[in-house]
């Protein structure tokens, strides 16, 4: 067991990631002392009754005081209230750090609020699930991920050495990357991957059944299910980086749409072939897609984008590592019905970037959710 690196630390926020860092802390004893706080009574509830914590709080303030590290695990939305309030509580030495998913946002809304002589280090665990909430959270997330820290001076960081000890005692390991360039790496390899998922879910909503036992749909759908409040919070923070990348996916599939045009009528339809048509070819070429952007954004870039890929960009281009005889076979046989289906794939696309582009997110939420 590595020695404790932290004595007193808190955690600000219980979700899917903040749950799963307490109860890391906790088991692996990276920390002496571990403080919990959350606004939900019923998280704080939970925490207490399965005890990863030593402390429950719904008072930032209350929570932060003594401490050596505070981190920030609540929604983006929120990031510059929370350290406005805690800032005064901060004693110096301090080190906070955000574990938000898009960084040049976060850091703008963190930094102006950090106190003389506390650190600030921003953080992205690359580790997560479908699911979301504190019940959520495991002890075991972080094994064998990969943290992305993005210090703006990491040559004199003094936070650094004791952030990466920290997160390699959790069992992960650690990188640094610039924040302008993990937004646009992640906007790629994490967020346009979950764009997509959102958009496949409708196209293929009416073969729910299927997927219950088809291992090919439930890693290329699997992203749907995650938290779609979270998500639009993420599309808007890193929203131009997120609409250069589906400017190009969509150039990929409507590329793709296009030599279907021109493709043989198919053989009578059956229903057997409409649901190959959906559930096997739709997914090879949404994938394939998928793989081809990221291959021209790393040719581009000069830079391998796809090493920092996690489980959700596997899972949703799964279908485009499987064999492809039987499909490509297929294919040729159904032109039409699969042109059909990417019509319907780029115009809930087309939605979804006009709802993004927008702002808002009641705008992005009702093009996600309707």
């Amino acid at each position: 067991m590595l020695p404790i690196v932290f004595d007193n630390i808190a955690i600000i926020g219980l979700g899917l990631i903040g749950s799963s860092i307490a109860r890391a802390a906790h088991e692996k004893r990276a920390a002496g002392h571990i403080t919990v706080c959350d606004p939900n009574e019923v998280s704080l509830a939970f925490a207490k009754k399965h005890a990863f914590a030593d402390e429950f709080t719904t008072d930032a303030e209350k929570a932060v005081t003594g401490c050596n590290l505070v981190i920030l695990s609540c929604p983006p939305g929120s990031l510059a209230e929370v350290m406005e309030e805690i800032a005064p509580a901060l004693k110096p030495g301090t080190i906070v750090m955000d574990v938000c998913s898009v960084k040049r946002p976060a850091i703008d809304a963190i930094s102006p609020h950090i106190p003389s002589g506390v650190y600030f280090l921003p953080a992205h665990p690359i580790a997560g699930s479908e699911h979301s909430g504190v019940g959520a959270g495991r002890a075991d997330l972080f094994e064998r991920k990969r943290i992305v820290l993005c210090p703006e001076h990491p040559e004199s960081d003094p936070a650094l050495e004791q952030v990466i000890a920290f997160w390699h005692g959790l069992g992960a390991r650690t990188e640094a990357m610039p924040a302008h360039m993990h937004d646009v790496v992640y906007a790629y390899v994490s967020h346009l991957p979950q764009l997509l998922a959102f958009a496949a879910y409708h196209v293929l909503e009416d073969y729910e059944a299927e997927r219950e036992t088809d291992e090919l749909l439930q890693k290329f759908l699997r992203l749907s299910d995650s938290n779609i409040e979270m998500w639009i919070d993420i599309f808007l923070l890193n929203r131009d980086n997120i609409l250069n990348a589906l400017d190009r996916y969509l150039d990929v599939v409507i590329h793709i749409r296009s030599e279907f045009a021109d493709g043989p009528k198919d053989e009578i339809p059956t229903e057997a072939a409409s649901a190959a048509a959906h559930t096997a070819l739709f997914p090879r070429i949404a994938a394939s897609c998928l793989v081809t952007t990221l291959m021209e954004a790393e040719r581009k870039a000069g830079f391998a984008f796809a090493r920092y890929a996690g489980t959700g960009f596997a899972d949703f281009s799964y279908p485009a590592s499987q064999p492809p005889e039987d499909d490509i076979e297929n294919i040729s046989k159904q032109y039409e019905a699969v042109g059909t289906i990417l019509d319907e794939y780029i115009d809930r696309l087309r939605h979804f970037r006009k709802a993004i582009a927008s702002g808002s997110s009641d705008t992005t939420a009702m093009a996600i959710n309707e």
